[in-house]
This record gives structure tokens, sequence and C-alpha cells, in this order.
């Protein structure tokens, strides 16, 4: 069985299951990026052999990223099967992690000319990153959005459906909404995303959108934004 999946040109996306306490289940994504340094791992999942095999035949990993505060549970297992590759970290996740050696933060030009690095500010329970993958017009988003179509079990259904209220939707989690702590901020930085030229979306938990990402993002993100279709910027 393969586990990595094409999603485009130089992106990948490998899927898992996360199972927490008390039967639920979260499917999660890796999102893997060549880059002229190697290959990006994107919020790790745990890497079995099979999987590095296929990756090792795509290249060197040169990069391991942590996205937000909340996406960490795999770094230490990733660093260790790719100890050469250099471990990045979100804002603050270097206080909340301290027992791992982090090489930088996850900010700037860090990761090259083929990708741009854009925070989410104002919910730092979070402090998102989000990559945009320029030559592909892909966003690749964490938790900012969910898409998650199907429940599995009547927990999952619980925490997507009524704790989450996403479930069947590309929508953001109440929750998240809740630990917004400056909503101008938030507003502002979803804006410069929502202003960069990308189609599809790829997000941590659910189902990529292959069309229309950058309006699904608006909607979703910033439900309050007056309706509109957005156009391409440059085009």
């Amino acid at each position: 069985m393969t586990l990595l999946t094409p999603l485009t040109d130089d992106l990948w996306e490998a899927r898992d299951e996360l199972r927490l306490p008390g039967g639920i289940v979260f499917p999660v994504r890796m999102t893997v990026v060549r880059t002229d340094a190697g290959l990006l791992l994107w919020s790790p999942i745990a890497i079995g052999d099979e999987l590095a095999a296929e990756l090792d035949a795509l290249g060197a990993v040169s990069h391991i990223a942590a996205p937000n505060c909340f996406h960490h549970l795999f770094l230490e297992g990733a660093k260790e099967r790719y100890p050469s590759a250099q471990l990045l970290a979100a804002p603050g996740l270097e206080e909340k992690r301290s027992d791992l050696s982090f090489d930088g933060p996850l900010v700037g030009n860090v990761l090259g000319t083929e990708v741009d690095l854009l925070p989410i500010e104002g919910i730092p329970a979070l402090n998102e990153v989000t990559l945009l993958h320029r030559g592909s017009r892909t966003l690749v988003v964490t938790d900012l959005v969910f898409h998650v179509l199907e429940a599995k079990g009547l927990m999952s259904w619980f925490v997507f459906r009524v704790l989450a209220g996403t479930l069947g939707h590309c929508r953001q989690s109440r929750l998240l909404r809740w630990a917004t702590k400056d909503r101008e901020r938030y507003a502002a930085s979803v804006e410069e995303v929502l202003a960069r030229d990308f189609d599809r979306l790829v997000m941590a938990h659910g189902e990529v959108v292959e069309s229309g990402g950058r309006e699904a993002l608006a909607a979703a993100a910033l439900p309050s934004r007056p309706v509109q279709r957005l156009p391409a910027p440059g085009r």
C-alpha cells in the first residue's frame, strides 16, 4: 500500500488517524513539500519504516516543521529518524516543548524561495503559521479550518458535530473562535493570507479543497466577511 499520495508537483500528503481517549478519532495529514534544500515535513505524523522508505525515494528530508502549538506529538520521532533535518517551531512552541532542541522559528524565508510563511495572529494558544506553495497555488493550514466529512464513532461525531460544529463542512472550529483573543489582529492576518494567490486548500484534518480554496477559507475563517467572489491576484 502506498502511504504517500501526490497532491500536485512537488507536493504530497500522508494520512493517518489520531486516536484519543474516549474513542475519538481525528483524521490527520502530514504535507510533504519538495524544496531546493530537500523535503519539508509539515506537521509530521508517526513515520514508520514503510512511509520512511517512500520519503527516502523522493529525496533527503531537510526540514521538519511544527506549524502551531498543538501539532507537536510526533516531532521527536521525526527528528530521531532524520537527525540532520532542521526542526522548526511555530512561535511559542519552543517554550511549550522545552524538552526538544529546535533549530529555529518558523518565520521569514527559513524554508527558501518556493514557499511563503504566513502567520495567523490573535490566537496565542495556537500561533498557527500557514504555508503558501506558490508554484502550485496551494495553501496549507493546520487547525485554522477543518473539513471532516464523516466521523468515526459516536464520540467523534459529538466532537466534530457538537463541540467543533464543523462536521460535513469546511469550517473553523467554534473552539478556536472562543480561543481568539485579539479579533482585529486575527482578521488582519487572515486577510493577508486571502490576498495571496492560491486555489487549493490543504488542512491537517479533513479533505483537501482542490479548487475554490480561497473562497472556502474566507467563508470559514472570516464568516462575517461580506460574501464575494475573490479575484485571483495578478490574474
